[in-house]
């Protein structure tokens, strides 16, 4: 398995314009969640790490997993 690099989740959702509830509602995952990734305390994994990466490279992404 390829280890990718740690996404910078505040700069991803700055980027989209979207409050960390919003962020938290697309990704399903807890706002307190969103803070922590955020503030570094932890890192996403898994699932979360490659819907992270995907929307990175791919902003308007967000915007179907927002629809979900």
């Amino acid at each position: 398995m390829a280890r990718h690099d740690v996404a910078d989740v505040k700069a991803i959702r700055t980027q989209l314009h979207v409050s960390q509830a919003e962020f938290a509602t697309a990704m399903g995952t807890s706002v307190d969640t969103v803070k922590s990734w955020e503030a570094k305390r932890r890192n996403p994994t898994g699932l979360a790490a490659k819907v992270l990466a995907t929307v990175q490279d791919n902003p308007a992404f967000f915007n179907e997993l927002a629809s979900h």
